[in-house]
């Protein structure tokens, strides 16, 4: 009893010793400090693309929904308010360029695929500047196939078999002499994709030691205990005829293991060493850049220790468990992943289970919390035609992105097989994937010996227009004044000055499109000979390449195919085009606005001026009159009573601007010619793209004597410049007929996209409703819908609809 009682008091003294020398070890107080300081001062960003389909046709509209959250929590209040998407070729070209607006870790999108571009394989790229400090391998990837209309007949690529491969994954890192352990391995094609094979692990006597078979993925796992005195070989066959020998890694004299095995809602960590007279270790659970489990203890040497930990320690995710030395070197490391399903859950409804063609269909998403408790969260809904745009069951999704494929080294076949509830082998899969692919997130040793990587690359809350200042020998020029002008509402000067190295920015823009700026510099002096302007406009391009498309792209049956013949028939869509925002935030500052006493004349190339003394006077008083039969192609008629009707030859009716603000035509009539000084005509597109499509009936634009007659042109020169600047990118609306009664346009309505919206928001009881009309193919439709709540949990969640 006495012994018992002595036990009793020397585990509670090693336990309570144990937590004082962890709450004082300086290696676990740096490690919270950095992975703290890591957190929040660097705030790595994740972004994810739900697009509305997995490939396309040239010519065609990828419609698209951003999120951007912070990588630690996953909850949308990221750093950045600019999200660049960038769609480019296998060569690295860049086809098309998305500047999106990004709201409440949102932005949507849409991309024209140019209708001439070559069949083939492209990739989607999605980044902010703030992730460029971090690397390309944090930006978001999705391969794409295209098909184009004008293609030969051709069976569709599955990829050359070649040579394949075939590697070993020690678990926990080494081999090591005398500790038995898990061995993983992966067998890949040379597309890099997972193979079956089977054979055995044999010594070098000859003598057969395991059995060696894939169970997914071209992954698998055998135990061995090495001997350094011996050799080992792996006698393995492929599925495609092929066999071969590959010998094991090299085995480690002296070492620890760290063996990994799952106990109902624990993790069972197994250490073993064989390093004389044992050591004091470190064992720690990273996840989501946090410390969450650390446990020091003593490991005699050629002895084992277990410990238990609760899964209830980490956050659904993967978990970095690594073993090192009390001094902090890493000795051994494994992956885990953790997952308590405790993300959204989110059930898609429709009125009935099947539709006749051209019927009305009404959606209802239903997102709850792992209680059952309704939630507001934002989603974005794809429906589409699945015989002509199949998704693959085990392609990737916000949830398989977001927790898994986002935190891995190099590219993951069939992410969304591991998240799958039809996939009863998931887990074990899942597992072997932990010790297949590694990790490559802020290293144990970056942590420790404050390795943080070199910001360059600042976060974007808005639209800045930079440049450089230098003198004719390329000298820059410091402390030198820029102005820019730019014809917003207000008709603004901008000025800054310029750092030593000879930069300028100005911030605080958010315009959709593109405008023309004209940007003035002199010297430190107020000279403007031997100055030199520039802006920088070179956009930058991610260095990616693509990989296979896996075998949604192969299903679609090109061998009887036509040339010229579309593989998606369907109606012309029709687009309703969002109008320019304003040109300035509300946050910036204007300076020296009453100091304006030249403004700039925008059109300095219109395709007509007419000056005030050009003018006949108009009887009517309406100043259109006396643009009658003044312009070639302009035709003016009259429509009432001192009321006439301007129309550009092709292009119909204009937008009229007063001072570059726009007016309507009926309050012409009130303006005095006489108090007109200008008249500028902008006809050819050059010169109205500037107004977007507000500016396609061409542009009459009125100045008054008040202000442009003062102006004139600006100087001309080097110190002066000119250029069209783009802003974010206009985003269209998704068109989706409404079919009532029994209308039936001429038009056949073989859409492949039936429903796009990138904006559905749940409300207080966790519903929100939809409407859409099917199309006339009979198929099934295929709804998925993807979203984020505010606190960073994910959901994912498809519905199969029947039209006949």
């Amino acid at each position: 009893m006495n012994h018992l009682k002595t036990a009793i008091v020397c585990t509670f003294v090693f336990l309570g010793l144990s937590a004082w020398l962890l709450r004082n070890n300086p290696i676990v107080e740096k490690m919270k400090t950095n992975l703290s300081v890591w957190r929040i001062n660097y705030a790595p960003e994740k972004v994810y693309l739900h697009l509305d389909k997995p490939y396309y046709m040239a010519g065609e509209v990828i419609w698209l929904k951003g999120y951007l959250v912070q990588s630690s929590n996953l909850t949308p209040d990221a750093k950045s308010k600019v999200l660049y998407v960038d769609l480019l070729d296998e060569n690295n070209t860049l086809v098309k360029k998305l500047r999106l607006d990004v709201a409440k870790g949102g932005a949507r999108g849409d991309l024209s695929i140019p209708a001439d571009l070559p069949e083939g394989r492209y990739t989607m790229v999605a980044y902010t500047n703030w992730m460029k400090n971090f690397g390309e391998e944090y930006f978001f990837k999705k391969d794409l196939y295209i098909w184009s209309p004008d293609a030969p007949p051709a069976k569709a690529e599955v990829g050359a078999l070649g040579t394949p491969d075939f590697q070993f994954f020690p678990e926990g890192g080494d081999l090591v002499h005398g500790i038995s352990g898990k061995v993983a391995f992966k067998a890949t094609n040379a597309n890099g994709l997972g193979v079956p094979v089977s054979g055995a692990i044999y010594d070098d006597s000859g003598s057969k030691l395991a059995e060696i078979r894939t169970s997914h993925g071209g992954m698998g796992y055998f135990r061995l205990t090495p001997d350094r005195s011996k050799t080992y070989v792996a006698r393995v066959a492929f599925d495609n005829g092929f066999s071969g020998e590959y010998p094991l890694p090299d085995i480690a004299a002296l070492g620890h293991g760290l063996g990994i095995d799952y106990k109902e809602e624990l993790i069972i960590v197994t250490t073993s060493s064989n390093v004389p007279g044992g050591e004091s270790l470190l064992l720690t659970g990273i996840a989501r850049d946090q410390l969450h489990y650390v446990q020091e203890f003593y490991l005699p040497a050629n002895e084992k220790s277990i410990l238990e930990i609760p899964k209830s320690t980490f956050p659904t995710g993967i978990v970095r468990l690594t073993l090192a030395k009390s001094t902090g070197e890493p000795l051994a490391e494994r992956l885990v992943f953790v997952n308590h399903e405790d993300q959204i859950d989110v059930r898609i409804r429709s009125n009935q289970e099947q539709f006749e063609r051209r019927q009305e269909v009404v959606i209802e998403i239903d997102a709850r919390d792992p209680q059952g408790n309704p939630l507001a969260a934002g989603f974005s809904l794809s429906v589409t035609d699945d015989q002509l745009a199949e998704k693959d069951a085990n392609d990737s999704n916000i949830q398989s992105y977001l927790l898994l494929s986002s935190d891995l080294r190099g590219s993951i076949e069939s992410p969304g097989y591991y998240f799958n509830p039809h996939n009863q082998n998931r887990k074990v899969a899942l597992d072997l994937l932990m010790m297949t692919q590694g990790w490559r997130k802020f290293t144990w040793k970056k942590i420790l010996e404050n390795d943080f990587p070199t910001i360059s690359h600042a976060p974007e809350l808005d639209i800045r227009i930079s440049g450089n200042l230098a003198a004719d020998n390329g000298n820059p020029i410091e402390n030198g004044d820029v102005v820019l002008f730019l014809k917003d509402k207000y008709q603004t000067f901008l000025t800054t000055e310029t750092d030593e190295k000879g930069n300028f920015a100005f911030e605080g823009f958010h315009f959709n499109d593109s405008i023309d700026v004209l940007v003035q510099g002199n010297d430190a002096r107020g000279r403007t000979r031997n100055v030199n302007v520039s802006i920088d406009q070179k956009p930058y391009l991610p260095h990616i390449q693509p990989g296979y498309m896996g075998p949604s792209a192969d299903r679609i049956n090109r061998e009887n195919r036509t040339p010229g013949t579309a593989l998606f028939q369907g109606m012309e869509t029709e687009i309703g085009a969002l109008e320019l925002g304003d040109v300035l935030l509300e946050e910036v500052v204007v300076e020296g606005r009453a100091e304006i006493s030249r403004p700039f004349a925008l059109h300095r190339d219109a395709d007509v001026v007419l000056e005030s003394n050009q003018l006949p006077v108009a009887p009517s008083g309406n100043i259109l009159e006396a643009l009658q039969g003044r312009v070639a192609g302009l035709q003016v008629y009259r429509s009432g009573p001192n009321q006439f009707r301007a129309v550009i030859r092709g292009q119909g009716s204009p937008l009229y601007l007063w001072d570059g603000i726009p007016v309507d035509e009926s309050m012409l009539q009130s303006i005095n010619q006489f108090d007109i000084s200008r008249v500028e005509i902008l006809k050819s597109p050059g010169n109205t793209a500037i107004y977007g499509g507000r500016g396609g009936g061409g542009v009459i634009a009125f100045f008054s004597h008040r202000g442009p007659t003062e102006m004139g042109e600006p100087d001309t020169g080097d110190h002066i410049i000119v250029q069209r600047v783009g802003g974010f990118s206009k985003t269209r609306q998704f068109y989706s007929p409404r079919y009532e009664g029994n209308s039936r346009p001429e038009i056949t309505d073989l859409r492949s996209t039936i429903y796009w919206n990138p904006t559905v928001e749940t409300n207080e009881n966790g519903t929100a409703t939809l409407r859409f009309f099917t199309a006339d193919r009979s198929s099934l439709y295929r709804v998925i819908a993807e979203g984020i709540s505010e606190n960073g949990k994910v959901g994912h969640a498809e519905l199969l609809l029947e039209v006949y």
